[in-house]
């Protein structure tokens, strides 16, 4: 079965290679309705006047790679490679850690999957299990399949305008919406597969009494669970601590935020 899982992952690889290698050449055709695509080049340098748009009013770009796009901001369209770098700014921002920290922290406390016993040399194993874990979601969720699937990673904050109530539902229904890189509203396939995949992946790397179905059913589980309570976060912690708490909300020096008019 381990072997199996790692075979399941090389070809995967291969064929996304093959999919970016065809998305390089060929134009993307995108759904109708899409999402505003700013023109990067023609938006306005630092000390420029503000230009105006076609409704008059000020057009907010959000910062090309941030996870949560609040209301009032223009997202901008992820290509391929753009999609593996939001994936892969994940894997080295500090607070990142916080997940594998209480997972491992947890497994070790009640001494649960992955089986390594205890100890301060378990904790270790576990926490490195739980950042392989964490980082193959990561890939799988945030690039892999949203670029096979022409999906949209980020999650669009529903806002203050909103009473707490709806706030809260649309969190949780966010664990199981998507949307396409036109806009559309879809079942979150590349949520619930990427996290499927990644569970199947612990069978190259879980000891041996932990592979098992059970465990990554239950796995997938608290991911889904994790994931609930990441989107309440994400659409109620405000836009202060979202600044400080993620070292890549600000943009790249290449691509400035410009508010334009």
């Amino acid at each position: 079965m381990r072997r199996i899982y790692l075979v399941l992952s090389l070809v995967l690889i291969m064929a996304t290679a093959h999919s970016l290698m065809a998305l390089s050449t060929e134009p993307t055709t995108l759904p109708d309705a899409p999402l505003p695509v700013p023109d990067v080049a023609s938006m306005p340098q630092a000390g420029a006047p503000p230009v105006r748009g076609a409704s008059g009013g000020r057009v907010r770009y959000a910062p090309l790679y941030a996870r949560t796009i609040f209301p009032g901001e223009t997202a901008q369209h992820l290509t391929p490679r753009e999609k593996f770098l939001y994936a892969g700014r994940q894997v080295v921002e500090p607070i990142d850690l916080a997940p594998a920290i209480f997972s491992a922290g947890w497994s070790q406390y009640i001494n649960s999957d992955p089986r390594y016993g205890t100890g301060s040399s378990a904790f270790a194993q576990r926490f490195g299990a739980a950042m392989a874990r964490e980082n193959s979601d990561r890939l799988f969720t945030d690039a892999l399949l949203p670029i096979l699937l022409h999906e949209d990673p980020r999650y669009y904050r529903l806002g203050e305008s909103a009473s707490t109530f709806r706030r809260s539902v649309y969190a949780i229904g966010q664990t199981f919406v998507a949307r396409t890189d036109g806009g559309k509203e879809i079942p979150n396939y590349s949520g619930f597969i990427g996290r499927a995949m990644a569970m199947g992946l612990t069978y190259a790397y879980y000891p041996a009494a932990s592979r098992n179905g059970g465990v990554v059913l239950r796995g997938f589980g608290a991911s889904l669970g994790g994931l609930v309570a990441f989107n309440l976060l994400r659409e109620f912690v405000s836009r202060d601590v979202f600044s400080h708490l993620t070292i890549f909300r600000q943009p790249d020096s290449s691509q400035p935020v410009t508010e334009t008019r």
